[in-house]
């Protein structure tokens, strides 16, 4: 905002401090989901068609495999989408055995449902769409299922339908993933789908962002009430580099800090120790 203001005749412009827009950071599982959902429905009013959702706040652990940190998650976020559906919302799990887990724990076809009834599930590679889906969350597609999806995509484009995936892990950065096949998949699928909500936690933070805000980076900090402080908001997933080089701006080398690579006086080790207090509110899964 800019103010004119005159000092003894002489008109002076003063510039009001700007406030970075930020997506504000969940504080809690049901806080989160409830924030994805409300993420998914804005972006699918203004017209996006293939969304994506990355949610892990599992720091590497790796009892907690993507599949198993997401069930949860993919229930209450198909919970609440299902609500505004007119028709039914297809799930579509990596294989038969996962959709049947997630239909036994939600308690699916009882009177005790945890979601929906428009709510069914699917397993690839044998399920397809009927005629009465009219959304689409595929949960956790892996490389192994990435032939699947893009069918599945080409699909419900056919059809106008909304498809949404939930933590994909389509590219094998073991195998494909840095050469040409892992490049084309990205060209032709994954940079096609427009991120609607993320909240991923790093050893000294977090990540995140809420459609259609920003992505912004937290630092954890006991100092401060919520335990965490704003750092920095970027138009743009940040990678890895682009994460260090937030950190180390917001916590210069000198003294007793040694960077992110540090360790003693290092925040970043002693963040990484704190942090667990944030991640435990997530209800790990």
């Amino acid at each position: 905002m800019l103010a004119i203001v005159f000092f003894g005749g002489i008109a002076t412009a003063l510039v009001a401090p700007v406030v970075p827009e930020r997506t504000q950071l969940s504080e809690s599982f049901d806080g989160a989901v409830a924030d994805a959902a409300s993420a998914l429905r804005t972006a699918i009013s203004r017209g996006e068609m293939m969304v994506r959702l990355d949610f892990d706040t599992t720091l590497g652990d790796a009892t907690y495999t993507t599949l198993k940190n997401s069930i949860e998650f993919a229930k209450g976020l198909s919970a609440d989408w299902a609500t505004s559906v007119d028709g039914r919302l297809c799930l579509f799990f990596p294989d038969s055995g996962a959709a049947a887990l997630a239909a036994n724990q939600w308690k699916m076809s009882t009177e005790e449902s945890l979601v929906p009834e428009n709510v069914r599930v699917a397993g690839f590679p044998r399920d397809r769409l009927e005629d009465g889906d009219r959304a689409i969350l595929v949960v956790c597609p892996r490389a192994s299922e990435a032939a699947a999806t893009e069918k599945l995509v080409a699909e419900a484009g056919e059809r106008f339908i909304p498809l949404a995936m939930l933590n994909p892990e389509l590219v094998d950065m073991g195998t494909t993933g840095f050469g040409l096949a892992g490049r084309m998949l990205r060209e032709r699928l994954i940079d096609k789908l427009t991120q609607v909500y993320c909240l991923k936690t790093l050893e000294w933070g977090a990540l995140a962002k809420t459609y259609p805000m920003p992505y912004s980076v937290y630092q954890r900090d006991p100092a401060v009430p919520e335990g965490y402080k704003f750092l920095k908001s970027l138009a743009r997933l940040p990678n890895s580099d682009d994460l260090e080089e937030i950190f180390e701006e917001f916590n210069p080398a000198g003294g007793d800090d040694d960077g992110p690579a540090g360790g003693g006086g290092n925040p970043l080790a002693n963040f990484a120790r704190s942090f667990g207090k944030f991640v435990d509110g997530f209800s790990k899964l």
